[in-house]
């Protein structure tokens, strides 16, 4: 069953699909507010080494760059030959290619709802992080989110992913939770470019917000 789900996935994934660049506008004011976000809670130094699980093309990896050394994993070749990043690595969340400690920060977006069990690619997230674990997914009380994840099978995983779940998430595998938060209006693929202003001033916390944001520590760090 898990190897016929990633194998679907995998399919998924490869296929052509029409994407935006990082570069592109409305990459810029989906992802800049979240790293934003990120930055108010826990300190992130230019020398330090973040992962970006799961970075597709790129739309974190490309903004991580200007304030850190982001190292981006997918399992997708595809994904990867259309990213800008320098360091990039072919491999699979829930056996990552890489020792213990080996990262200051760990970041995931929008991947752990297309896994049968989120458990273990969060426990893969914490081992290889030396402090911090952050999880971004689709908020599916947002009623536009649960419609796409209800419509396309690939997504449906979502349909569990409100922000208190989250939450239990990261706790579950050990992490304590430092913030979370629902944020954001701007969906990167689809967002008309005439739009974009005029979503950007809705673009703020608010409990139907698109995404669910949760920013977490190793319990370690705070014993």
């Amino acid at each position: 069953m898990i190897e016929q789900r990633t194998d679907k996935q995998k399919v998924y994934w490869e296929k052509e699909r029409r994407r935006r660049s990082p570069d592109h506008p409305a990459i810029a004011a989906f992802a800049r507010p979240k790293i934003e976000y990120i930055v108010k809670l826990i300190c992130i130094r230019k020398e330090q080494k973040i992962l970006d699980v799961g970075c597709g093309n790129g739309f974190f990896t490309y903004y991580f760059s200007e304030i850190c050394d982001p190292v981006g994993l997918d399992f997708s070749r595809r994904m990867l030959s259309i990213n800008p990043s320098e360091k990039l690595v072919q491999g699979t969340a829930n056996s990552l290619p890489f020792s213990d400690e080996s990262f200051d920060v760990v970041f995931c977006s929008n991947l752990l709802h297309h896994a049968r069990d989120p458990r273990d690619m969060v426990e893969e997230m914490k081992r290889v992080s030396r402090g911090y674990v952050i999880l971004s997914e689709p908020n599916r009380n947002n009623p536009l989110m649960a419609l796409f994840s209800a419509i396309i099978a690939e997504e449906r995983g979502a349909l569990k992913f409100s922000l208190r779940y989250m939450e239990d998430l990261a706790k579950t595998c050990g992490l304590d939770v430092i913030d979370s938060c629902s944020m954001g209006s701007i969906v990167p693929n689809k967002t008309p470019p005439s739009m974009l202003k005029l979503f950007c001033l809705v673009d703020w916390r608010m409990p139907l917000g698109f995404y669910n944001l949760v920013v977490a520590q190793k319990q370690e760090m705070t014993d």
